[in-house]
């Protein structure tokens, strides 16, 4: 018979970064998750309302045992509170940041890589800057400023913020693709044993069993965070009739800190473990289909797809040192940046397909017959690139680039597809509203003689903002 720790090491072995095994009746958790549906916490989320999630054995009656593992999808480059005044701050002093990050890089750096700041670029032309994870070149050979604690171009350029979890490949393939072989290794150690595999897809609470797997509390901004790892890290569980010894849960660490709470710019967290999913902004530029509220979108930010607020602030993701955690002392966004002791703590990503992914514009060739720059990534096929951009905080003007074909094609292995095309065109104009930069008003104006209702009343909220600063 299968041990509970032979389980846990053939899932390690399989390249999860954490398992643990939770009983099959976490029946207050989930009654809990029934209540905040009731309270239309889940917005127009729908399928949060499936009795199935409130009950596992009606999705296998069978089930005594949940397999519950995690995977860091986290990488070294910096949080969003810390690239320049996005998201928690006014649009006016985001300017002043990103002008005061412009003079303190000039300070910081002489000769040629002071030099190598890429102007300010007109909208709808790409810039031929190519950028990666570490050092990024001219279009001139020359070296140009690249660090972690000050990774982007100092230009005032306005720039979106993509969701940490979304820079890469879409996790519910390489999650779904290693829980498979865990439950292949099951059933063959196993036979006769039943199981039912999931990756934020199905009828299943995974937060409320991962809570009693032992891999993590259930923090104050509803995630689940592991004392070693942090925050950083996907949930996939297993549902099976294997009669498992269950881990213990983790103790709750959280203790007096609010910084989740206090960061949060719509004050989605209503209070310390509840979450009103209709008020984040994750929720707006992403599962919101149709229009984003207007007393909302100056608050969403930079954001375009997703938010990482409430895991940047959380001390469990970024610490002195670990007295520092275990008396709950908390920082603020802006505290945390200037603090050149403050180094993270979460664990980062072995997985390759986790790290941003590059998305590059090459000059057309004689096969296109027009001369719109086509877009390509390393997901696939790559012409002579002439610019290439990160999707970890990319520039807003670059993204607004990429034609709805281009869109299908390069993020056709990415969470970002989720939104749509019409859905991106909306979170753009937001983000462009919020820049302050008049520069986006011909691409604003050009949008907002758009098919689809909902593209054309958001470019012209951005243009009414923008016009009216």
């Amino acid at each position: 018979m299968l041990s509970n720790l032979a389980v846990k090491e053939r899932a390690l072995d399989l390249g999860f970064d954490l398992a643990g095994i939770a009983p099959i009746g976490v029946w207050k958790d989930l009654e809990f998750s029934r209540q905040w549906v009731a309270k239309g916490f889940n917005g127009e989320m729908r399928y949060l309302e499936n009795p199935k999630r409130f009950d596992p054995l009606l999705v296998l009656p069978s089930a005594k045992s949940v397999i519950c593992v995690g995977m860091v999808y986290n990488t070294p480059l910096p949080y969003s509170t810390e690239v320049g005044g996005r998201g928690v701050r006014s649009q006016k002093s985001q300017r002043r940041s990103q002008k005061s990050e412009v003079r303190s890089l000039n300070e910081q750096n002489t000769g040629e890589e002071s030099k190598g700041v890429d102007p300010e670029p007109v909208v709808g032309c790409v810039s031929s800057l190519v950028f990666s994870n570490g050092q990024r070149t001219t279009d001139k050979g020359r070296l140009a400023v690249s660090s972690f604690h000050l990774p982007v171009s100092a230009a005032a350029t306005p720039r979106a913020w993509i969701s940490r979890y979304a820079w890469g490949q879409d996790y519910h393939e390489i999650m779904r693709a290693k829980l498979e072989q865990l439950r292949a290794a099951l059933e063959e150690s196993a036979p006769g044993a039943e199981t039912r595999a999931f990756v934020d897809t199905g009828p299943v609470v995974e937060r409320a069993f991962a809570r009693f797997s032992g891999i993590g509390w259930m923090g104050k901004n509803t995630c689940i965070i592991n004392q070693e790892k942090g925050s950083w890290f996907f949930l996939g569980v297993l549902l099976t009739n294997l009669d498992l010894a269950p881990d213990l849960p983790a103790p709750d660490r959280c203790g007096s800190c609010t910084a989740c709470l206090e960061a949060c710019p719509t004050e989605a967290l209503v209070e310390p473990y509840v979450m009103d999913a209709s008020r984040c902004i994750s929720y707006f530029s992403i599962e919101l289909k149709g229009s984003t509220p207007e007393l909302f979108r100056p608050k969403i930010g930079s954001n375009v797809f997703g938010c990482d607020i409430c895991q940047d602030v959380c001390p469990w993701n970024r610490s002195h040192q670990p007295s520092a955690i275990s008396q709950q002392q908390s920082l603020s966004p802006e505290k945390q940046s200037a603090d050149e002791h403050y180094v993270k703590k979460a664990a980062t990503t072995k997985v390759p397909q986790f790290h941003p992914m590059s998305v590059a514009a090459a000059q057309p060739t004689p096969k296109d017959g027009d001369n719109r720059k086509q877009l390509t990534t390393d997901h696939g096929p790559r012409t002579t690139d002439n610019a290439s951009l990160s999707l970890f905080n990319p520039r807003l003007d670059i993204l607004a680039l990429i034609s709805e074909d281009d869109f299908r094609r390069i993020f056709a292995h990415s969470p970002l597809k989720r939104v749509k095309y019409r859905g991106w065109l909306r979170n753009l104009c937001v983000a462009m509203g919020n820049s302050g930069d008049e520069k986006f008003v011909p691409w604003l104006e050009r949008v907002a003689q758009h098919s689809d209702p909902i593209v054309r009343e958001h470019a012209a909220w951005a243009l009414e903002r923008l016009r009216g600063k």
